[in-house]
């Protein structure tokens, strides 16, 4: 019965969804703006009695620890929201935790809109953003994140903290850590956002080993709580072995293997007013074999758990990268496109348990 109703509430968001852009894109060419529209939709249905028909039981064979951390479902949402609604819906079908969107130092709008749009990619579909990482500031998201309702459910709330330089890295961390340490909820963990690829040059952090080196030991020095590092796809295995070699050395350590893959917008055929900047990251299934690549790269090489993100939605998908040694895997454009292939997901994950 759950199956049926998980296909039956996939087939209808998808609908929605999709006469949601078409009316949207009578205005003007801009993804974000269906997606507000969108968003204003779920607050008011998880605000309603509605949103206990989207609340799916997640099978109790198919929960993944992590160090100290107790995901009850291996499938988390990647970093690249902080609506709560979104997040409690997630919940509701059975995501195994979640990871609130990049907070840095100061508020920012980031970049100029129209900033995502749906593309098709070697014959895919996929999304294009480059949204530059549009936040409220570490001082609003410090008096936020603490909400009780996303915390009664109880699973890994990872936050993940980005900065234009290591001393902005350090600064956003120790604010947030003195409220961290202060909770009773003892499931937030920490990432390390080191890829910022809709930014000017695509990098950050990701360049500089010394200064992540420098980043990590003090966080790890201020906090025992889990740290993930989030790579960028955009780096050579060369690179991303190496960063593997320094977190080899630190506790409680992770890697995110995913993240939006950087590509001009023009080479997907977008017009100079669909998107304000020249590229952007990709997302979406075209990321999914170096993915299941880069999993495999590193499995081979260290004994560091790693996160898998990029191109994950479906089941065979999910499958392959945890076979491959994944140890959770991330997902974003998925829950956007359907999040209903979640228990369908979970599901058949405890088939093969």
């Amino acid at each position: 019965m759950n199956n049926i109703r998980s296909q039956f509430l996939s087939i209808n968001y998808r609908l929605i969804r999709r006469l949601i852009i078409m009316q949207q894109s009578l205005f003007k060419k801009d993804l974000e703006a269906a997606i507000i529209v969108g968003d204003k939709i779920n607050h008011l249905l998880m605000n309603s009695p509605f949103k206990r028909l989207f609340k799916f039981a997640i099978p109790n064979n198919i929960g993944i620890h992590m160090y100290d951390l107790n995901f009850p479902s291996p499938i988390i949402a990647a970093s690249f929201k902080d609506d709560m609604s979104a997040f409690l819906q997630w919940q509701f079908v059975g995501i195994g935790g979640i990871t609130y969107k990049t907070v840095l130092k100061d508020p920012s709008e980031g970049n100029k809109r129209p900033r995502i749009q749906e593309i098709n990619h070697s014959g895919s579909y996929a999304l294009l953003n480059s949204l530059g990482l549009p936040t409220k500031g570490v001082d609003n998201f410090i008096n936020h994140f603490e909400h009780e309702k996303l915390l009664s459910f109880n699973r890994p709330i990872g936050i993940s903290i980005g900065g234009d330089n290591a001393n902005d890295y350090v600064k956003v961390f120790e604010l947030i850590n003195s409220r961290v340490e202060s909770s009773s909820f003892n499931q937030f963990f920490y990432e390390i956002n080191i890829s910022c690829p809709n930014t000017e040059d695509g990098k950050c952090l990701s360049d500089d080993l010394n200064q992540l080196s420098f980043v990590l030991n003090k966080l790890r020095s201020l906090s025992s709580k889990v740290i993930v590092v989030k790579t960028s796809p955009d780096s050579n295995d060369n690179e991303i072995l190496k960063i593997c070699e320094l977190l080899s050395s630190i506790d409680k350590i992770a890697i995110n293997v995913g993240n939006t893959r950087y590509i001009l917008a023009n080479s997907v055929g977008l017009k100079e007013h669909h998107f304000s900047k020249p590229g952007g990251g990709l997302s979406g299934p075209p990321l999914f074999e170096d993915t299941l690549k880069r999993v495999k790269l590193i499995n081979d090489n260290f004994q560091i758990p790693i996160i898998a993100t990029g191109g994950i939605g479906n089941y065979s998908q999910v499958n392959s990268v945890i076979n491959s040694g994944a140890t959770l895997v991330g997902m974003a454009s998925q829950l956007v496109a359907d999040p209903f292939i979640i228990p369908q997901i979970n599901n058949k994950l405890s088939y093969e348990s």
